[in-house]
């Protein structure tokens, strides 16, 4: 399970810690290196995370035909009892106790299976929610980064015209100025109301079985079977 270990960093993951303590202009750096390796890691999380499932599923699958074989011998041996053939009927409580006594490795094999499944579910889940926040995180400093970028031409602008006497003309430059920042404000808005919100799909599991009770003996289950049977 050397890959568990390989994605164990991801579970204490977080966007806002990463982006601490770092310049703001670093910070888009940071982000975008960040979402290139969660990406690449998410392909091969899921990659890893399916291979794990498809464990789960048979082992789940090996419980099922245990259970259906054990039902099975039982049946043939209750005909059996009711042909009047008690050495048949021993031969399949034989063959039922064999496997009732493998029914507990077999389930103890699915358990482990679907433990691990579990871990690798909660690992995928939580890599897609951070790779979500960290692309809301680019956008936010994206808009913010080009607002600051209007701010400083906004302040050029009005240095330069700081010492002329003509006030109509100074207003026509804040007026366009003005409307530049409010296109940028718009983008920016317009942007927040188209970002996709991923959907986190729950994964379904399947296959789960109760343990039945472990016959002491074969002798025992004939016994019980022929005063079921009223033999």
């Amino acid at each position: 399970m050397g890959f568990m270990q390989r994605f164990s960093d991801i579970m204490s993951a977080n966007i806002n810690s990463l982006l601490s303590g770092a310049e703001e202009k670093n910070a888009g750096k940071l982000l975008e290196k960040y979402l290139a390796d969660a990406r690449a890691n998410l392909e091969e999380l899921k990659s890893e995370t399916s291979a794990i499932i498809a464990d789960e599923m048979a082992a789940a699958r090996r419980v099922a035909a245990n259970n259906e074989e054990i039902a099975k011998y039982d049946r043939y041996a209750e005909q059996a009892v009711l042909a009047g053939n008690d050495d048949d009927a021993r031969k399949f409580l034989d063959a039922k106790s064999q496997l009732v006594a493998k029914k507990a490795e077999l389930e103890a094999a699915y358990e482990t299976a679907k433990s691990n499944s579990d871990k690798m579910r909660q690992m995928t889940r939580k890599l897609m929610e951070d790779i979500a926040s960290a692309e809301g995180k680019m956008v936010e400093l994206r808009a913010k980064l080009t607002v600051a970028e209007h701010k400083e031409k906004m302040d050029d602008l009005m240095h330069k015209v700081a010492g002329r006497t003509d006030m109509s003309g100074f207003e026509n430059m804040m007026e366009a100025v003005q409307k530049s920042i409010d296109s940028v404000d718009a983008k920016v808005a317009l942007n927040e109301e188209l970002a996709d919100k991923m959907d986190i799909k729950k994964l379904e599991e399947k296959y789960s079985e109760k343990a039945a009770e472990v016959s002491a003996s074969v002798e025992a289950d004939l016994a019980a079977l022929k005063a079921r049977l009223g033999k």
